[in-house]
């Protein structure tokens, strides 16, 4: 049986050729998150600077998007395998630390956009929860009390309340979530991009933008016709501020499901998800993997 397991891999490697990476990062900035679920989402700029020397010194080629989904979908197999890097959400940093370490070295890059953040219409919840708790050794939402006196329980209160917030409940919990930041004058420290930002960003061949629905909400908790609106929507707001078609999608928090990536092929050319792994020959272009890029 492992005889015929490992000629099946063989055979699926040669058919499977793997083409290269796409990397996931959210924030560029000099001081880290204290809390674990943020940090994770963050590098250092000398971080993602020797990230790139790194993939460089190893032979790798830098690709947009567009050259992505045309390699996934080619046939001939290029030896020298590339890297792309992408941005989700759209934080100021990606403008301010990102962008020139990534001019500097002629580095394409993609950022997915969540319109209601230069709109000022959405909160960075998780940031701002994160300053929440670190201010408190106790909190209360929706009847369930948090214990939060050390790191260890802060850490794992905010993963218990990310979880309800991407659960059938989520509405209930944001509400919640939102009169304590307004009770507490809890703030965030972090900003979005600006529409100024985003369009000479765009003006740059080097970036792609892209979307990352309205509000970033959790889509398979929503109804088809509230889908499709988080992703025409987002798609026609960047759409007309930038003055180009916006063809690639993240989902949010990286959920999806059939229905949900269905819904998006209606939509754009490319999807990509949070799983980590490489890219191969024949991927679904609406369920590339992404490998998380860890300081």
């Amino acid at each position: 049986m492992n005889l015929i397991f490992r000629v099946k891999r063989k055979i699926h490697k040669i058919l499977h050729p793997p083409y290269g990476e796409i990397l996931m990062l959210h924030r560029v900035v000099e001081n880290r998150s204290q809390l674990d679920e943020n940090r994770i989402l963050e590098v250092t700029p000398s971080f993602l600077e020797k990230t790139i020397l790194k993939y460089q010194s190893a032979g790798y080629r830098f690709a947009s998007l567009d050259e992505v989904q045309r390699l996934v979908k080619r046939w001939k197999f290029n030896r020298r395998k590339f890297v792309c890097f992408t941005l989700d959400d759209g934080f100021a940093d990606n403008y301010e630390q990102a962008y020139p370490i990534f001019k500097k070295y002629s580095c394409p890059f993609a950022i997915y956009i969540t319109t209601d953040y230069p709109d000022q219409n959405a909160q960075f919840w998780w940031y701002q929860l994160e300053e929440l708790l670190l201010k408190k050794e106790k909190l209360m939402i929706n009847g369930v009390e948090y214990d939060c006196f050390d790191f260890e329980k802060k850490n794992k209160a905010f993963w218990d309340i990310r979880e309800k917030i991407f659960s059938s409940d989520a509405e209930m919990t944001m509400t919640a979530l939102e009169q304590l930041f307004n009770e507490n004058d809890c703030h965030t420290k972090v900003h979005a991009l600006s529409w100024e930002q985003i369009v000479e960003l765009s003006a740059d061949p080097l970036c792609t933008i892209a979307a990352h629905s309205v509000s970033h909400a959790s889509l398979p908790t929503l109804s088809d016709e509230a889908i499709r609106r988080e992703l025409s929507d987002g798609k026609k707001k960047i759409e007309e501020k930038i003055k180009k078609p916006v063809k690639h999608f993240s989902y949010p928090y990286g959920n999806w499901n059939n229905r949900v990536s269905d819904l998006v092929m209606e939509h754009y050319s490319t999807a990509v998800t949070t799983k980590g792994g490489i890219i191969t020959k024949g991927d679904n272009l609406f369920l590339l993997n992404r490998k998380t890029l860890v300081e």
